[in-house]
């Protein structure tokens, strides 16, 4: 979950509607950067987060009972293993394609830790997955490595907007250097309206938005009391218009 202190208490996106976020900013990226396979690099954006530890397997309250993000929840390496191999065996289900794409975006978070015992087996067994999978679509390393860039720039500018990270007074937030290898910039316009440098986007204009649920209360006694208060509570939609300027 992403999660933000607001004044009348919490602000919840799902990391499912973070990917769907990520999915329609990489559906405004301009064509001429797509790879043929364009429906299932799609869904490899959309899905790149889903099938977290859900409620009964994780704790997503800290100590004093208040909902963590999820840059705040400690997961352990047999924990980030678990969801790691879920994800890859759902990918793998679909598309190999989607499977190569995810196994990056692994390899991403996770590479740091080849020399953990928990890891290592796994990591490699990815490694091999990957050059497999590169070997069916006849694509070399630095061709996937360039459209895997398309998943982490998306990732990277869904992450800004559901976390509101915006800087004051038209000031530019690096978003990654990903795509032609190149670093890109986010701002926020004192109009309301975001631009991105250098401009990536096929439109000179374009609106995205995601669904999130507000909790009026400070803190919850078990994490089953924080997922029914998330199931009820109302859904509401936020909205962004980027715009590309001279």
């Amino acid at each position: 979950m992403i999660v933000r202190k607001i004044n009348s208490g919490w602000e919840v996106i799902y990391q499912h509607a973070h990917g769907l976020l990520a999915g329609q900013i990489a559906n405004q990226l301009k064509h001429n950067l797509r790879p043929d396979l364009w429906v299932e690099t799609l869904t490899a954006v959309i899905e790149h987060d889903d099938n977290q530890l859900n409620f009964e397997e994780k704790s997503y309250l800290n100590q004093a009972g208040m909902p963590q993000d999820f840059t705040e929840v400690e997961r352990s390496c047999e924990e980030n293993l678990e969801r790691a191999k879920r994800v890859i065996e759902i990918a793998q289900r679909k598309s190999g394609w989607i499977a190569l794409l995810i196994s990056m975006h692994i390899d991403f978070l996770y590479g740091d830790l080849e020399n953990d015992a928990t890891f290592k087996s796994f990591l490699k067994d990815q490694n091999d997955l990957r050059k497999k999978l590169r070997k069916h679509y006849n694509v070399n390393k630095a061709t996937a490595k360039s459209y895997y860039e398309l998943l982490r720039f998306c990732d990277r500018c869904s992450l800004i907007l559901c976390q509101n990270k915006f800087p004051a007074l038209n000031r530019k937030l690096e978003i990654n250097q990903s795509i032609n290898d190149k670093k890109y910039f986010i701002y926020l316009r004192d109009d309301g309206t975001l631009g991105v440098e250098p401009w990536i986007f096929e439109k000179k204009s374009f609106e995205v938005g995601v669904e999130k649920r507000n909790l009026d209360k400070a803190s919850y006694n078990s994490n089953l009391e924080l997922k029914e208060d998330l199931e009820k509570a109302e859904v509401l939609r936020l909205k962004w218009t980027f715009k590309y300027e001279d």
